[in-house]
C-alpha cells in the first residue's frame, strides 16, 4: 500500500488494525514524530557544521527516514541503509530508487556498523532497547558526529520492571509523577557510560518522550576534560513518596534512608543524568527551520521544549501531588512560580524554585 508522511509517499505492506512487531519492522505510523525530529535536528546540525552529511540507518525498514531526509532537506551527501530482513531492504530500494547517492545492505545491524565507519550521523531505532547497538554505533561515528537513539522499552525505564531496567541500563528507575523524565535521563546516562568505555564522550544535545518511546541525540567528543565534566552530572535523585520532597545526591552513600522533611522512607533513582539535555546553539538553529511537513504533536513538543529547556532542574512537578483541593490552573502556576510547562506531561511544570517554596505555595490552595 502507498502511504504519506511528511513530504513523501512510499510503499509499505498492508497495515492491520492492530500493529504487531512484525509489521512495525516495516513501518509504524506513530513514529512519525520520531522521524520529524530527525529531519529537524539534521537540518540544524548540517548548518552548525557547514557541510553535507554521510548518514547511516542500520535498521532502515521501509527506508522512510532516509527518504524524508532526501526529500525534505539538502543535508545528505550519501546515505547508507541496512536491514537484517531481506524483504525490508528490498522495500527500501523500491522507495528510494529515484536517488543515486543511496547504498543498501542486508546485514545484522552491528555487523553493518563494524564494517562501515566514519559517519556524520547514525540513527539507532530498534524495537526495544538500544543498549546492544551502542558500542558498534559509537565506534562507527566520526568524532564530532551526531547520533540519534530511540528506546521503546519504556515500561522498564519508567519503573514498572525495575530489575529489567537495572539489567539493561545499570540504574534503578523511579515510579513517580516525573517518571517520563527520569526514564529519559536514565537512557542518557547509559549512553554516556557506553561512550566512556570506548574512551570518548557522547554529549546529549536534545531529547524527548512521546507515547511509547524515548528519543535522545548526542554529539561525539574526545578529551579527558570533557569526560570529567560530564561525569559530574551523573548522580542520584532521592524522592519521598509521602511528602514528594526530592533532591540530587552525588553518591549513593549520600542518600538518606529516611526523608529529611517527613522522616518517611526515602526512595531514589540512579545513577541518572542530571545535567542539561538541550544544546542552546542547536536549539536556536532548529527553531528557525521550516516546520511545514511536521505533525502538530511535533510542533507542540518542540515549542514546549524551547520553554522547559530554560529550567535546569532534572524533574518536574504536578499540582495534584500536593493535595486534593481546588488547585490553580497551570497558567496561574507558571506565572506565580516563575515556572515553565514541560512536554513530559500536559499537567506538569518545571521550576528552579526550592521544594519548600513550592510546597508552601500549594498548601495555600489545598
Amino acid at each position: 500500500m502507498l502511504v504519506k508522511e511528511g513530504a513523501v509517499e512510499f510503499f509499505i505492506p498492508e497495515l492491520p488494525e492492530v500493529l504487531s512487531k512484525e509489521v512495525e519492522v516495516f513501518y509504524n505510523p506513530f513514529m512519525a514524530v520520531n522521524r520529524d525530529f530527525t529531519v529537524l535536528i539534521l537540518k540544524a546540525y548540517s548548518i552548525l557544521k557547514s557541510k553535507k552529511l554521510f548518514i547511516a540507518d542500520p535498521m532502515s525498514a521501509s527506508g522512510v527516514r532516509v527518504l524524508r531526509l532526501l526529500k525534505e532537506t539538502n543535508v545528505v551527501e550519501k546515505a547508507f541503509l541496512n536491514d537484517i530482513k531481506k524483504e525490508a531492504i528490498e522495500l527500501a530500494q523500491k522507495n528510494l530508487e529515484a536517488y543515486q547517492n543511496v547504498y543498501f545492505f542486508n546485514k545484522d545491524a552491528n555487523m553493518f556498523l563494524l564494517e562501515n565507519k566514519g559517519f556524520d550521523y547514525i540513527d539507532i531505532d530498534p524495537y526495544g532497547s538500544p543498549i546492544g547497538f551502542l558500542e558498534s554505533a559509537i565506534n562507527a561515528l566520526k568524532t564530532g558526529g551526531l547520533i540519534g537513539i530511540t528506546a521503546t522499552d519504556t515500561a522498564s525505564l519508567s519503573g514498572s520492571y525495575p530489575f529489567k531496567a537495572f539489567r539493561r541500563y545499570s540504574a534503578k528507575p523511579l515510579d513517580s509523577e516525573f517518571y517520563h523524565e527520569s526514564a529519559l535521563r536514565i537512557l542518557v546516562k547509559s549512553v554516556i557510560e557506553a561512550s566512556f568505555r570506548l574512551d570518548v564522550v557522547l554529549k546529549p544535545v536534545f531529547g524527548f518522550s512521546y507515547r511509547h518511546f524515548l528519543r535522545a541525540f548526542f554529539i561525539k567528543l574526545k578529551g579527558v576534560s570533557k569526560a570529567i565534566d560530564i561525569s559530574k552530572d551523573i548522580a542520584y535523585i532521592g524522592y519521598c513518596h509521602s511528602c514528594k520532597f526530592r533532591n540530587t545526591y552525588t553518591c549513593v552513600l549520600d542518600l538518606p534512608k529516611f526523608c529529611p522533611l517527613c522522616d518517611d522512607f526515602f526512595d531514589y533513582a540512579g545513577p541518572i543524568y542530571i545535567g542539561d539535555i538541550y544544546d542552546k546553539e542547536l536549539l536556536d538553529i532548529m527553531k528557525e527551520q521550516d516546520f511545514t511537513y511536521f505533525t502538530k504533536d511535533t510542533i507542540k513538543i518542540f515549542k514546549t521544549i524551547l520553554e522547559e529547556s530554560k529550567i535546569k532542574t532534572p524533574w518536574f512537578y504536578k499540582a495534584n501531588i500536593f493535595g486534593k483541593g481546588t488547585m490553580p490552573k497551570l497558567k496561574q502556576i507558571l506565572k506565580d512560580l516563575d515556572a515553565k510547562p514541560t512536554h513530559f506531561s500536559p499537567e506538569g511544570f518545571k521550576t528552579d524554585l526550592d521544594f519548600i517554596h513550592i510546597k508552601e505555595y500549594f498548601e495555600k490552595w489545598a
